[in-house]
């Protein structure tokens, strides 16, 4: 495929999640997808990789993540995007503080026969943390 329609795959990608409707994850990603982000490490398969993003919408029930940018070349593609929310669920085992968060976070895909295989995500922990009030300065 080419570079222009990875990256259409890659703004469907974010349109599910911002829709929190993660039943079209499957338009989209491979059955072996491999995620991995600062917090939770890596998870493969779909079903994995689903359950991640719906922790993070429970989490963050109004989660709104914002593509700014993205480059690409043969079947590798990288983003940045905002993702913004307020702490209304239970993160691991801190009870919602109302806090809101906006983050900026660097993703790198590799995508496979229109599919994203894998999906890695890069962002500062501490600032998430102090957002929240879980970390002081």
């Amino acid at each position: 495929m080419s570079v222009e329609q990875n990256k259409e795959i890659i703004w469907r990608l974010f349109e599910i999640v911002r829709s929190h409707d993660l039943s079209a994850l499957e338009e989209v990603c491979d059955e072996s997808i491999v995620y991995r982000n600062p917090e939770l490490g890596e998870v493969q398969g779909l079903k994995a990789y689903r359950e991640a993003i719906r922790e993070d919408i429970n989490v963050f029930p109004d989660l709104n993540p914002e593509l700014r940018e993205m480059i690409g070349e043969g079947d590798q593609i990288s983003s940045i995007h905002i993702a913004r929310g307020t702490h209304g669920g239970d993160y691991d085992g801190i009870a919602p503080t109302g806090r809101s968060m906006e983050l900026v976070v660097s993703d790198h895909f590799t995508l496979r026969a229109g599919k994203v295989i894998k999906h890695r995500e890069f962002y500062d922990v501490l600032t998430f943390l102090r957002q929240l009030g879980i970390a002081s300065d």
